[in-house]
């Protein structure tokens, strides 16, 4: 059986990745490892939620526009976001 090359990631991709690494550590710092909604100490299941999201312009970088969510909380703002929409 032969197996299917590695497909190389972009430099372009590296740098994002790089970014989203860093963001994801400065976020953790500044909310002390904590969930922002339910303060709640963050384990492997967390998420990155953009407050706005890149459909209605957000920056999916910029520190201020993204929290850590657990993924309780993560799955919550987004029925929540689903309800306001239909309303």
């Amino acid at each position: 059986m032969q197996r299917k090359p590695i497909r190389k990631i972009s430099n372009k991709k590296r740098a994002q990745l790089k970014a989203e690494r860093i963001l994801t550590a400065r976020l953790i710092i500044r909310q002390e490892g904590k969930c922002a909604d339910c303060k709640e100490k963050l384990g492997f299941g967390s998420a990155k939620h953009e407050i706005i999201f890149r459909s209605h312009g957000g920056d999916p970088l910029d520190e201020k526009n993204t929290v850590l969510l657990c993924l309780v909380c993560h799955g919550k703002r987004h029925r929540l976001n689903l309800i306001m929409e239909e309303g």
